[in-house]
């Protein structure tokens, strides 16, 4: 008979083998009350439980509730709603939630790296932190009032990458832009990056820092709007070459429009509003896990649909579709 591998690794901080695959000595040892397998390391003798470092570590919670209360993190559901409809208080849905956030991005930041060079489109989506800007009071803390979420999404696969909440500024920008270049692999003269923004003049000065004109290439949609209304629009390349490509930012403002129908605190006149910035960045680590690498896109050869696939297949960083299960029981700090 076939042993399954053990893909645990030593969970103590203070054993000389934490986290570490290659000369681990970790067996298997029964299970705890709660039904979970439990590990023993043989270096430094501790024993541990599978849900070490996941959102179901210590909880009492049934394991099917917390996935049901991972699926409506990104629905639109709001805390007061889901304790109606579960039952539980709303400090455990708090907590569940703040979980569920520090858990996606441990696994985005693990597993977002190392994108394809390609077309990316970039843009800010504006929400608010506890109140609006015109309520806030001079002793109000500094993260209180209008957020805008820098967010990038690579076109042709709808991959979202990593996004920063801050206020409109230019270090804002600078740290979401420093992002983007950490994550993606190096853009050449045969294999270029191709960025478009819509017309916040943050990007040119940081897009120039970052990169060559041999390698890559920026172009901006500036609108001129009166009330809801498009009155003008002008395409520019600011520098390189978009030969055979296109400038345009639609792709991303319709993915941030998923953003305003799937997560209560992005829409506009709402009482979900998120009360801190840390809460409000594990909705939106969720949200982007789910996107690029739960939730299936359908991929058309003309009318025809061929398959299937998550933005993260698509990019070539996964293999398989995950599931909110696996979300929830994969050891991140064992990735």
């Amino acid at each position: 008979m076939q042993i399954e591998p053990i893909q645990m690794t030593c969970q103590n901080k203070d054993c000389g083998y934490f986290m570490e695959e290659i000369g681990k000595r970790i067996c298997r040892n029964g299970h705890n009350s709660a039904g979970n397998q439990q590990y023993y390391c043989h270096h430094c003798g501790k024993y541990f439980i599978e849900t070490k470092n996941t959102p179901l570590f210590r909880s009492h919670t049934a394991h099917s509730l917390v996935e049901f209360l991972a699926k409506s993190s990104v629905e639109k559901i709001s805390i007061r709603a889901l304790f109606r409809m579960t039952g539980l208080s709303r400090n455990t849905i708090s907590r569940f939630y703040r979980l569920f956030g520090e858990h996606a991005k441990l696994l985005n930041e693990s597993h977002t790296v190392n994108i394809p060079p390609g077309e990316c489109e970039m843009d800010e989506i504006w929400s608010y932190i506890n109140k609006k800007e015109k309520n806030l009071n001079p002793t109000d803390p500094s993260e209180w009032g209008d957020c805008w979420t820098y967010t990038a999404l690579k076109r042709n696969s709808g991959f979202f990458l990593p996004s920063t909440s801050g206020k409109r500024t230019r270090d804002t920008c600078n740290v979401q832009l420093n992002k983007l270049f950490k994550v993606m692999c190096l853009p050449f003269p045969d294999k270029k990056s191709f960025f478009s923004t819509d017309g916040n003049s943050q990007y040119e000065d940081i897009l120039k820092e970052l990169y060559s004109e041999t390698c890559a290439a920026y172009g901006r949609i500036i609108k001129t709007i009166k009330g809801n209304s498009v009155l003008d629009k002008k395409i520019e390349t600011v520098f390189g070459d978009f030969k055979g490509y296109k400038i345009s930012t639609s792709v991303v403002e319709g993915y941030n429009n998923k953003m305003r129908q799937r997560i209560a605190s992005f829409v506009r006149k709402t009482a979900a509003f998120s009360k801190s910035l840390t809460s409000h960045n594990a909705k939106i680590n969720v949200f982007i896990f789910a996107n690029n690498f739960i939730e299936k896109k359908k991929e058309w050869n003309g009318l025809k649909k061929i398959k299937e696939r998550t933005p993260a297949m698509i990019e070539g960083i996964a293999s398989h579709v995950w599931t909110w299960k696996e979300f929830l029981q994969c050891n991140a700090a064992a990735i």
